[in-house]
């Protein structure tokens, strides 16, 4: 195949890859697993030492995620009823640290739903089981705290984009 030939072909292939993106956009609200989520609970399962000492908390970066979802009209689940209700889909949120220079950490973001599910097998000791059935996972580096909760929002902010969409999809 000559240079030519396949630079010509170039703006058809790009054409049909945002083709196909733009319809996977349009079927996520119908196809995403958010359908039907009527709350959420939100909690830290993880936050590292040298997340602590770049000033990081777990009430900030609950707050982080809060944010984003109550803006969405996502309702969240208080803690005392999270305590109560071992069933509830959980929002849960990891932040790794580690620090990487005098002033600088690098840092890796995961927020994964959690919620219990059951398999379709018939078995008389299965149980339901929780299980991650949406995850978003962000990193970088920075000197500043902020950027941390920045970037969590950013996470949150997608779920809150694909449940709206699948609300508007029910």
């Amino acid at each position: 195949m000559t240079m030519s030939r396949s630079m010509r072909l170039l703006p058809i292939v790009l054409f049909s890859l945002l083709w196909s993106g733009a319809s996977l956009v349009a079927q996520s609200g119908e196809m995403s697993v958010l359908q039907n989520l009527p709350a959420v609970g939100v909690v830290v399962r993880g936050l590292s030492s040298d997340g602590a000492k770049l000033g990081l908390t777990e009430s900030e970066l609950i707050a982080a995620v809060r944010e984003p979802l109550e803006a969405a009209g996502v309702r969240i689940i208080p803690p005392p009823m999270l305590e109560r209700t071992p069933e509830a889909p959980l929002l849960e949120i990891s932040a790794n640290v580690s620090q990487s220079g005098r002033t600088s950490y690098f840092y890796i973001l995961d927020l994964q739903l959690r919620e219990p599910v059951k398999p379709p097998r018939v078995n008389r000791t299965l149980v339901t089981v929780p299980a991650v059935t949406w995850a978003q996972q962000k990193g970088g580096v920075t000197a500043n705290p902020e950027n941390v909760g920045a970037a969590l929002a950013q996470l949150a902010q997608r779920f809150a984009d694909e449940w709206t969409e699948a609300r508007r999809a029910q």
